[in-house]
């Protein structure tokens, strides 16, 4: 099975998952590219913004195709209540070509059930398999144990 793992990181949680879940399941992985600086306190500020307001951004294209996968695994932060900017805007470019998805996130606390909604809405499928990641399961070291959880679960649904 080919699997890719399409994700976008401001500060390095999401590159930290989707990296491992990579190593765990032998998937490719590709990086959403956008040209914004989202350094620091007004990059923070500004990626809040555009998220909340829900605004689709240019992104670099992606050197892989994904409907050459059998499964894209998504992970995106959230910022400002929603999922960010630039992966909004990929699913809405990719729209069609996913054969299908998984989705995580990444966030400081806040509730995902509304973003799992949308990347619903703006990819056509439902996820086989959903994982929010905390701040807190990060520095306690929970989320090794719950990438398990996650890859468990796709392993699962791809079965059925």
């Amino acid at each position: 099975m080919k699997i890719l793992i399409v994700y976008y990181s401001r500060s390095g949680n999401t590159r930290k998952i989707a990296e491992l879940i990579g190593r765990k399941m032998g998937a490719e992985i590709e990086e959403i590219i956008d040209h914004k600086n989202r350094k620091g306190l007004l990059g923070f500020l500004i990626s809040g913004n555009e998220s909340y307001l829900q605004r689709n951004i240019p992104i670099k294209q992606l050197t892989r195709d994904p409907s050459q996968y059998d499964l894209i695994i998504i992970g995106t932060p959230i910022w400002a209540g929603h999922m960010c900017s630039p992966i909004k805007s990929f699913c809405q470019e990719y729209q069609g070509k996913f054969p299908r998805i998984a989705f995580f996130t990444t966030s400081l606390g806040s509730n995902p059930s509304n973003i799992f909604l949308t990347v619903e809405q703006l990819t056509g499928q439902k996820p086989i398999a959903v994982m929010n990641f905390t701040n807190r399961d990060i520095k306690k070291q929970y989320h090794l144990e719950m990438i398990d959880e996650f890859i468990d679960s796709m392993k699962k649904a791809l079965k059925d």
